[in-house]
């Protein structure tokens, strides 16, 4: 299957480009954003990001980017033409900061499935995670290990909560619908569950395109320490039991995944 990246969309730099947009909030109406799309398209707006969301209240919520370089009429007459349609109650304007240059300021507040999250891009994310191992040595190794287990812990009780509302039962199950699934919806990487056995407790863990190792320089040792907390954590909450999780492959020495082998701690 063909790999695509989730464009998040909301900065665009396209030198030498005139930008725009608009955040359109609409009722429940069926066809209203194919309406708005429309308007926009007759005068030669040319679309490049559409965000979609639904509120809890059942409002819709689009957020549109163009490229307005050929666009034959101003932003502003087309938001007036937008807010013509019928069922919508916002339209608001997303102008360039410069040439070329748009970023989304009409949120500073993102969620995820309700929660709020930042965007954390990779070069900031490799000065945070190599800045640690770089000042501190084996003990920031040691700190980024105890920070994942952390967030594994939390992350397992949130996802035991689910469980209960989904029926699932195996800490098994648990890890494989939801454990594997979110880290790999997050962007941490594709997660695929390869062993998992309760008699004996044991389980293999392959992380692709593991965010935390890519950035990583390149290494003789293992690298993904915040990874294989944030494992050891989740298993060893959902099991009941202290597990003990060893990185056998890593991107950032060449190979070509990253793999992690758990079993209870001797």
């Amino acid at each position: 299957m063909p790999f695509y990246p989730f464009e998040v969309g909301r900065v665009f730099f396209i030198p030498g480009c005139r930008l725009g947009g608009f955040r359109v909030v609409a009722g429940h109406e069926h066809g209203v954003m194919r309406k708005a799309l429309d308007v926009c398209s007759k005068y030669n707006a040319y679309l490049i990001s559409l965000h979609f969301t639904l509120t809890p209240k059942g409002e819709k919520v689009f957020t549109l980017f163009y490229d307005l370089t050929e666009c034959s009429k101003p932003l502003e007459k087309i938001a007036e033409e937008i807010r013509k349609i019928e069922s919508i109650k916002e339209v608001t304007l997303i102008e360039q900061q410069a040439e070329g240059f748009i970023a989304d300021t009409t949120s500073s507040i993102i969620t995820a499935s309700g929660m709020r999250v930042i965007i954390l891009r990779e070069i900031l994310w490799s000065i945070l995670v190599n800045k640690i191992r770089e000042k501190f040595g084996s003990g920031g190794e040691a700190l980024l290990y105890y920070i994942g287990w952390d967030m594994g812990v939390k992350a397992a009780e949130t996802h035991k909560k689910m469980a209960e509302v989904l029926g699932l039962r195996e800490p098994d199950e648990i890890t494989r619908i939801l454990g594997a699934s979110i880290f790999t919806s997050t962007g941490w990487g594709s997660m695929q569950i390869e062993e998992f056995t309760l008699n004996p407790h044991h389980a293999v863990v392959t992380v692709c395109n593991n965010f935390e190792c890519e950035i990583a320089p390149a290494s003789k040792q293992p690298y993904g320490q915040l990874t294989r907390g944030l494992i050891a954590g989740y298993l060893s909450h959902l099991l009941g039991l202290e597990m003990e999780v060893n990185e056998t492959e890593c991107v950032a020495r060449g190979d070509p995944h990253c793999r992690f082998e758990c079993k209870p701690r001797k």
